[in-house]
């Protein structure tokens, strides 16, 4: 008994007899009868009774015609399903992404996962880059939306997106009234994520460049998210992204020397098997990023 004896066999019951059976199937009508010859011997007992040109069920094809149409069924949705995964239209994505990134990119990439592969589902972890790379690392994430400068050798990267980081303070604090320089910010305390984040690190040898020392740090953090309303009534200063000031009451404190150019982009374990999956996810945000 095959797949082809079962097709056979829903065909002759759905068209009523062997002979139109035949010429539905495109097949010699010889060869529809040895399958229920076949079928018959397998099973060891009868499934049709001939009346004519005309078939009709048994009990036990009755029954046996319940079980075909259901193997049959489930074997098309079994080539659906793997037919989808290895097109990238379903699977499980772990991905990674920075709070600023979350909110500027995966709103239109989960729209278009929804409306065009629902069949992808997404497991998404935000946080710091050092958490989420150390992820990355361990195969506990596939695809991480990090600074493409700090892809190494262990990382393959590709840009999608600039972004400008800044010195952020609350609207009227007193370092907007006049230009600033970094040394006037060192009379400040500061709200910063841990030294081992990259944004930390480029922020402390910008004044180590100047010939100053580290801003002292008051409060530290592990997610930037909290941080406007953290600051939002103290005269603490912090280190953010430009794209994410507005809404916050934050301001920028111009100062070239703290103005940090970045790109973000897709990295990718160099090692990893990337899951047809993955690559349509990152074809969404490629999109995303363009439009």
């Amino acid at each position: 008994m095959n797949e082809r004896d079962l097709r056979y066999f829903v065909a002759i019951v759905d068209c009523r007899g062997i002979g139109a059976a035949a010429q539905r199937l495109g097949v010699t009508q010889p060869a529809v009868t040895k399958c229920v010859d076949r079928l018959e011997d397998v099973l060891r007992t009868p499934l049709l009774s001939r009346k004519g040109r005309y078939v009709e069920l048994t009990p036990a094809g009755i029954l046996f015609h319940r079980r075909a149409k259901a193997i049959l069924l489930r074997m098309e949705d079994a080539m659906q399903e793997l037919s989808n995964h290895a097109t990238g239209h379903s699977g499980h994505v772990r991905l990674g992404a920075a709070a600023t990134m979350t909110e500027a990119l995966l709103p239109g990439v989960l729209k278009r996962v929804m409306q065009e592969t629902p069949g992808i589902t997404i497991e998404l972890a935000t946080g710091m880059n050092d958490v989420l790379r150390e992820a990355l690392r361990e195969n506990r994430l596939d695809l991480l939306i990090s600074p493409t400068a700090e892809g190494g050798d262990e990382f393959e990267s590709e840009p999608l997106i600039s972004d400008r980081v800044v010195v952020v303070a609350r609207r009227g604090h007193p370092l907007c009234s006049t230009p600033s320089t970094m040394a006037d910010m060192l009379r400040y305390e500061w709200i910063l994520p841990p030294s081992t984040v990259a944004l930390r690190r480029w922020l402390d040898h910008s004044f180590e460049r100047a010939g100053l020392s580290h801003p002292r740090v008051q409060v530290e953090v592990n997610s930037l998210v909290l941080m406007p309303r953290l600051i939002g009534d103290t005269d603490l200063i912090s280190f953010a992204s430009s794209q994410k000031l507005d809404g916050t009451g934050l301001v920028e404190i111009a100062c070239p020397e703290t103005t940090h150019d970045r790109s973000f982009g897709l990295l990718y374990r160099r090692d990893a098997f990337r899951s047809p999956a993955v690559d349509t996810v990152a074809a969404f945000l490629r999109s995303v990023t363009k439009g």
